[in-house]
């Protein structure tokens, strides 16, 4: 069975609902989440403070599934009906696991 990297980038507003949406997941054991800056040619959308500091407030969330849950992260995301997207990109990961 094929491992994943899937990394979800959304807004600030969007935060609250894909945490509880990802937590009730059972197929997750787990996932990172990040604070970042994203930058962006289309910047129109971007409120003012963004648009003068050149960048805009975002996260990022790395979720390690297996090949088969990415369609029911995705069934599950989209059912909150967003009228801002959820980019994401989805990595293989070549190994995984745990040193001790």
């Amino acid at each position: 069975m094929s491992t994943k990297l899937l990394k979800l980038y959304f807004s600030r507003e969007q935060k609250d609902d894909i945490l509880d949406c990802l937590i009730q997941l059972n197929c997750l054991s787990g996932f990172s989440l990040y604070d970042i800056d994203g930058f962006s040619r289309n910047h129109k959308r971007f409120d003012i403070g963004e648009q003068i500091r050149g960048a805009r407030r975002m996260f990022v969330v790395e979720v390690i599934c297996r090949e088969t849950d990415v369609a029911k992260i995705r069934k599950s995301l989209s059912a909150l009906h967003f009228n801002e997207s959820i980019r994401y990109l989805l990595q293989p990961i070549e190994t995984d696991g745990h040193w001790d």
